[in-house]
């Protein structure tokens, strides 16, 4: 939260005519769902709306208790003026109300909701207070979090009190709404609204009634926010092309715009490195070590190899991003820019739909082979079927059943076996090597238990060397994979019908079988083990991409 303090108490002994008030919750980040992209936009209002000469709370990555904490505190400010109240975060919905969730909130349901998040409805009715003058401000955008029963994402009936704006869509269009309409005086508020695409109006909204008087005259601009001043400063730093356009972006009207184009003007006459700009361009979005993660995640997912994903550009990833790029008619610089970021999310996306898609399928198409196989064996009547069908299938429907059947009969073979026979299949069955069970068959070559050694030795001979083993299981040690990880590898297994054993990353030989049978069924090598192109297929079937958001 930021700024919360001084303003409340400011608001709280200054006379409440002297200034308009306004009320800034901007979530960027949660502890429990995926990270918001524009919600920043919202916490970006507080430089224009003060030079509008609105008094700013502003909540920032706020807890349930801080959120509260502002409304509070523009309660207290007793506004009769103006009110401008804008929300971006999480927001959650039920048949009759909406909230905005703190960052702390866990897969809150319809019971527990309340205490982790604030009611849009409370807030519409402080809203209420002030009808004809009170505007209210809903961002949301469609990223993932966990909700309980009772509960879904986004916003709910929206039930605006008389004389009371209220006005949903995304912040970016939403900071973008309030800047060049809600700040200007005399605007049309009902013209700006129908000329968006995207914007949602909800209550009072007049063509006649501007939010500012057409005579209302903007207060003096401040000086520049921290925020605004470190980015110039590595604009200045850089002092390319690139990062004072990134600059201008974020602050078109910024303190120090105009050095900015003069800047621009000043590079425009000398020879531009492309590669440099690019970099700059790239340099300026400020990538964190999960967004470049979840890059090199959707490239590997793309088939681009980005020889790891550890957050980490070298050789490997620069290279698959310009082999992207150019497959994607852009400029291949080995940089990227936030437009391609978004465009390869979801390209991504869409791939990691697909591949669940083509997997569906695939696992249909077994089942039914599987289930006609089982039909034509007689489902298992006698051994030779039995062997015929866990051959072909041995991980399939009827496995289990399958070899339960073989134990019964080769339970009741050892009944009938004289002692020393039964004595030396046991000493075979213990040691289980291939010698052990040839050294079994030319001792008793018309034994009870032919069939089973050489079917034992059929096996042994058809499955991974131990060298290879050894490789792949190196391999999968070289991933580090965490707990989380393992343990969400062992869900998504079951969640495709494998079957892993206990979720609690321990990969046992039930784990190892699933994962083959995972490998066997999406034409990756059946090892057993895993490697960074089957978890990210793994991975990717289980969420559409969403997990490293």
């Amino acid at each position: 939260m930021r700024a919360l303090l001084p303003v409340a108490l400011c608001l709280l002994t200054a006379p409440a005519a002297l200034a308009d008030t306004a009320l800034l919750i901007a979530n960027t980040r949660h502890d429990n769902g995926q990270s918001l992209r524009q919600a920043d936009e919202v916490a970006a209002l507080e430089r224009p709306l003060t030079e509008a000469g609105f008094e700013v709370i502003v909540v920032e990555n706020g807890t349930v208790e801080a959120m509260g904490a502002g409304l509070s505190a523009l309660i207290a400010a007793e506004e009769t003026e103006r009110l401008f109240i804008a929300l971006a975060g999480h927001v959650v919905r039920s048949q009759r109300g909406t909230w905005i969730l703190g960052t702390e909130a866990a897969a809150p349901d319809l019971a527990t909701v309340g205490r982790q998040g604030l009611s849009l409805d409370v807030i519409l009715e402080v809203a209420g207070q002030v009808p004809g003058r009170a505007m209210v401000l809903v961002g949301t955008e469609p990223r993932g979090i966990e909700t309980g029963e009772g509960l879904g994402r986004g916003l709910g009936p929206i039930n605006a009190p008389q004389g009371v704006t209220v006005i949903s869509g995304a912040p970016d269009d939403l900071a973008e709404f309030t800047r060049d309409a809600v700040l200007r005086p005399g605007a049309d508020l009902a013209a700006a609204v129908e000329g968006s695409r995207n914007l949602r109006s909800h209550g009072f909204l007049s063509a006649a009634v501007p939010f500012l008087d057409p005579g209302a005259v903007v207060a003096a601009p401040v000086g520049p926010s921290v925020e605004e001043t470190a980015l110039w400063q590595a604009a200045r730093e850089l002092n390319t092309a690139g990062a004072y356009n990134a600059y201008l972006t974020r602050y078109p009207q910024g303190a120090h715009a105009a050095e900015a184009r003069a800047a621009l003007a000043a590079l425009a006459v000398v020879p531009v490195d492309p590669l440099a700009e690019a970099e700059a361009v790239e340099t300026a979005l400020q990538l964190n070590r999960a967004a470049r993660q979840q890059i090199q995640r959707d490239l590997t997912l793309l088939d681009y190899n980005t020889r790891g994903i550890d957050g980490i550009f070298g050789p490997g990833t620069r290279g698959a991003i310009r082999t992207w790029q150019e497959a994607s008619g852009y400029e291949a610089t080995g940089f990227l820019t936030a437009r391609q970021i978004g465009r390869l999310r979801e390209s991504a996306a869409q791939r990691a739909a697909e591949l669940e898609e083509e997997a569906r399928r695939q696992r249909e198409a077994e089942e039914q082979a599987d289930r006609a196989f089982w039909q034509a064996i007689g489902q298992g009547q006698d051994e030779p079927g039995l062997r015929s069908y866990l051959e072909r299938f041995p991980r399939g429907l009827y496995a289990d059943v399958a070899r339960a059947r073989l134990d019964d009969i080769e339970a009741a073979r050892r009944a009938e076996a004289e002692a020393d026979e039964r004595d030396a299949w046991d000493a075979v069955r213990r040691e289980d090597s291939v010698a052990a069970y040839r050294s079994y068959l030319e001792q008793y070559p018309s034994g009870l238990f032919v069939e089973t050694a050489r079917a034992r030795i059929a096996e042994i001979e058809s499955g991974v060397s131990p060298e290879a083993e050894a490789r792949a299981a190196q391999a999968e040690a070289a991933l580090n994979l965490g707990q989380p990880v393992r343990v969400l590898v062992e869900q998504r297994l079951a969640q495709v019908g494998l079957d892993p054993g206990r979720p609690d990353g321990v990969f046992d030989r039930q784990t190892r079988d699933a994962i083959r049978a995972y490998q066997e069924g999406r034409g990756l090598v059946p090892s057993g083990y895993l490697d960074q192109i089957t978890v990210v297929r793994l991975l990717a079937e289980a969420i559409g991409g969403r997990l490293f958001d």
